[in-house]
């Protein structure tokens, strides 16, 4: 992207460029009315005078020939997206179309948009702050109900009014030192060593939440991964199949049904939760295909968030269950055991289920009884606190944010220490200064073009 080249008028195609009922072309920049004005015509090739804020409807022509009809509409700056002159063009979704259409705009002077341009123009001409911008590309690339909400809510300004929240606190203590360096023989009243503690510690308790927000934050964008793990005919199976609400696995009464990994993604309350059904897991076992899919139950159980015990309560802890309990000890993923068939009278004693292994919680399930598949859903989002996000979350979206944040939390807590020992303000103002450069830096005053450029590049063409 050429960052500097704004006088430009570009043109991208801003839906996916795959058949389709409708397809829509964006242009932005000086030039857009007046070229678009010279192709766009009525069904009798009569010009049409194109106003603000109108929709027409009328064909585009390269010459005589009529290349589509079509729905156009035209707003002018700075009241846009970009805050140029900005034209977008509804017509039939076939590509060959949208490609005839798109190559007669860039023979009249236009060029094409390179990624992220249009939202980059917006960023350039004051529509939003980078924080914002990045939140454009996370609620493009969302994947399940929560995380399009924390992007929208970012794009509509959380997250950047918390940190313009937070300068403005690091700001006011940042005049404060000024002064009284500039003027250190003055009858000023100058902020006493206690007050400028309690500042720092204010802002600092902030900044720990927003550092605290970015692991809730990839947990959301990413989803739970989900480890169901058991002796064979404990009824791991069954369970997947409650959770997806289809039977997707096959489920009988012979042991060793399942014998490689099942892998099925679905949505819970807004979150993605992607499901490993893995093979049954014996102590001894010769068939060679029931080794390989063993061990990519064991692969399974190393990249869960959550791993899904299923015990068969009816029978015996044995040999088997011992070596499920041995391959989860020390895992960072949090352990449920299910006691499946409940309903049947239960033979396997908790008290010694729990001094084997390493338990966040024990769960009766039965199928028969029908219970509930909430009681595990909802036991899963509360061991990954996940029970109560508020639509209104502030949180950090990317590394960049993240990596930014620690920077002005280490700035921060140099200044606190600073303040302890009693050293000068000037030190201290140096400190401030630097934080409040990472702040600025999140929401893009007076970034590099490198930055924007690493930034930008991430977008699709056409946003």
């Amino acid at each position: 992207m050429n960052l500097f080249k704004q006088e430009d008028t570009i043109v991208a195609l801003a839906t996916g460029n795959i058949k389709s009922a409708l397809a829509i072309i964006r242009i932005s920049g000086s030039i857009a009315k007046t070229v678009v004005s010279s192709v766009f015509f009525t069904k009798n090739h009569n010009p049409v005078t194109i106003e603000d804020r109108k929709v027409y409807h009328g064909y585009i022509y390269d010459n005589d020939k009529k290349l589509d009809e079509v729905i156009l509409y035209y707003l002018k700056a700075p009241h846009t997206y970009t805050g140029e002159d900005t034209v977008e063009i509804s017509t039939h979704g076939n590509p060959l179309i949208v490609q005839k259409i798109v190559n007669l705009l860039l023979s009249k002077g236009i060029r094409p948009a390179d990624k992220g341009e249009f939202t980059y123009r917006a960023f350039i001409n004051n529509k939003m702050d980078l924080s914002e911008a990045e939140a454009v590309n996370e609620l493009i690339n969302s994947s399940n109900s929560k995380s399009v909400e924390l992007a929208l809510n970012s794009l509509q300004g959380s997250l950047s009014n918390k940190i313009k929240n937070i300068k403005q606190d690091l700001t006011t203590l940042f005049a404060y030192l000024e002064v009284s360096l500039d003027y250190p023989q003055e009858d000023i009243d100058f902020l006493t060593r206690d007050q400028k503690k309690e500042s720092m510690q204010k802002i600092i308790s902030q900044l720990n939440d927003l550092i605290s927000s970015y692991s809730l934050s990839k947990l959301i964008t990413n989803g739970i991964k989900i480890a169901i793990v058991g002796k064979p005919n404990a009824g791991k199976s069954s369970i997947l199949n409650s959770i997806l609400g289809y039977q997707r696995a096959i489920v009988t009464d012979i042991a060793g049904t399942t014998t490689d990994t099942i892998e099925e993604t679905v949505e819970y309350n807004g979150i993605s939760i992607t499901i490993i059904d893995t093979a049954g897991i014996r102590y001894h076992t010769t068939n060679t295909i029931e080794k390989i899919g063993q061990e990519r139950s064991k692969s399974s159980i190393e990249v869960a968030d959550i791993i899904l015990w299923i015990t068969d309560s009816s029978i015996d802890f044995d040999d088997n269950d011992k070596q499920i309990a041995n391959l989860l000890k020390d895992k960072q993923a949090k352990t449920i055991v299910v006691l499946n068939k409940s309903d049947l009278q239960q033979k396997i004693s908790l008290t010694e289920l729990k001094k084997i292994a390493n338990i966040n919680t024990v769960i009766n399930f039965s199928t028969v009884i029908k219970t509930p598949i909430e009681t595990i859903l909802n036991k899963i989002f509360e061991l990954m606190n996940l029970t109560d996000i508020e639509e209104n979350t502030n949180v950090l979206l990317n590394t960049r944010q993240y990596n930014l944040i620690c920077k002005v939390q280490e700035h921060l807590n140099k200044i606190l220490e600073l303040i302890d020992k009693g050293d000068s303000d000037e030190i201290v103002s140096f400190e401030t200064q630097n934080a409040l450069n990472s702040l600025n830096e999140i929401l893009g005053i007076d970034a590099k073009e490198d930055i924007l450029h690493t930034v930008f590049s991430k977008f699709c063409v056409g946003k």
